[in-house]
């Protein structure tokens, strides 16, 4: 058997989030620019911006924390399928109920012995 992580939720409708998952960047979209589109919504915590380690290029997604649940909600509804530089976006609650760390940008599947 694996170890993959167990959620409550199925993944295609996980529970309503202050963090938003932002799917589909250019790799070109900085925090900034996702700060200026999110802002619009509600007051933001943060943005992350999720980096290949090694490379330091982005992975083309990113999590947006709002402050309130309302203001997420909203985001997700307007924001799921608009235009930024370039790329359709795709919005979805955040799986998670946590900070999301930083990832190691290559697949750590089994590794063998």
């Amino acid at each position: 058997m694996t170890s993959r992580r167990k959620h409550k939720q199925p993944l295609a409708n996980p529970d309503p989030s202050k963090c938003l998952g932002v799917f589909g960047l250019s790799l070109e979209t900085t925090a900034r620019d996702l700060r200026h589109v999110f802002s619009q919504y509600g007051r933001l915590t943060g943005v992350n911006v999720v980096f290949h380690q090694r490379s330091g290029r982005s992975r083309g997604y990113a999590f947006v924390y709002f402050e309130r649940l309302e203001d997420s909600k909203e985001a997700m509804e307007r924001a799921n399928g608009m235009e930024i530089d370039g790329r359709v976006i795709r919005v979805d609650y955040s799986i998670t109920k946590r900070a999301h760390t930083p990832t190691p940008g290559i697949y750590m599947g089994k590794q063998s012995m």
